[in-house]
């Protein structure tokens, strides 16, 4: 007779623990998380969804945890996976990978109108525009500068990578200041440009009588600069 109060009084007990969620889900809750925190380095607000349910293979009995290392790509966008390390009592029993697909929401510059080759990129060419899904690789987020339009670019397009390049500041076979420092001691000499470069771009440099050609970043009009 003393069965059913006993288990009366278990009930309060079962009721407050909370089940712990199934292995799949937790490994996958790991996934995302990562995720959602790699994304963060990259500005915008990226979502993600479980692309396929995660099977988690069978380990050892023991306490299972898992710790998610490395995405499959840089930019978590469209299809990818996570790689999820799989831990038993804390020690690395196996891998696992958890397919995650990736949408990005923020806003991207478009041309205001139809862009001629050679326009020199400023603010007031373009706009920002809200969109959400997968931007078009190369889409920019803010107004890049000492850049010009590559190709014709038409009114409303979202403006890449791909559709600039550097104002050249440095012609082939321009004279070219080239500047030099070691700690201390700081190196000037006059130099003849053999490549065309842009603000912070490569350039070949001659020196008269030199053999050889150097390597120097461009940092003004006429003036280089070895890192």
């Amino acid at each position: 007779m003393r069965t059913p109060a006993l288990l009366l009084l278990c009930v309060p007990a079962l009721i407050g623990q909370a089940p712990e969620s199934a292995p799949a889900e937790r490994l996958a809750d790991a996934a995302l998380a990562f995720a959602q925190k790699e994304a963060g380095k990259l500005g915008g607000e990226h979502r993600f969804k479980v692309a396929q349910p995660p099977r988690v293979p069978t380990v050892r009995a023991g306490v299972l945890t898992f710790e998610a290392s490395h995405l499959s790509k840089r930019e978590p966008l469209g299809r990818f996976f996570v790689v999820v390390a799989l831990l038993v009592n804390g020690e690395r029993v196996g891998m696992v990978r958890v397919d995650l697909e990736g949408s990005w929401a923020g806003n991207l510059l478009r041309a205001k109108g139809d862009l001629a080759r050679k326009t020199e990129v400023t603010a007031d060419l373009l706009e920002a525009s809200p969109f959400e899904g997968i931007p078009p690789e190369g889409a920019l987020a803010e107004v890049p500068e000492g850049k010009r339009i590559l190709r014709p670019v038409p009114a409303g397009k979202i403006l890449t990578r791909t559709d600039l390049e550097p104002i050249p500041l440095v012609q082939s076979g321009d004279k070219v200041r080239l500047t030099a420092t070691h700690e201390t001691l700081t190196i000037s000499l006059d130099t003849t440009a053999r490549s065309r470069a842009g603000m912070g771009d490569k350039v070949r440099l001659e020196a008269p009588g030199a053999r050889r050609t150097v390597t120097a970043v461009v940092t003004a009009p006429g003036e280089a600069r070895i890192p």
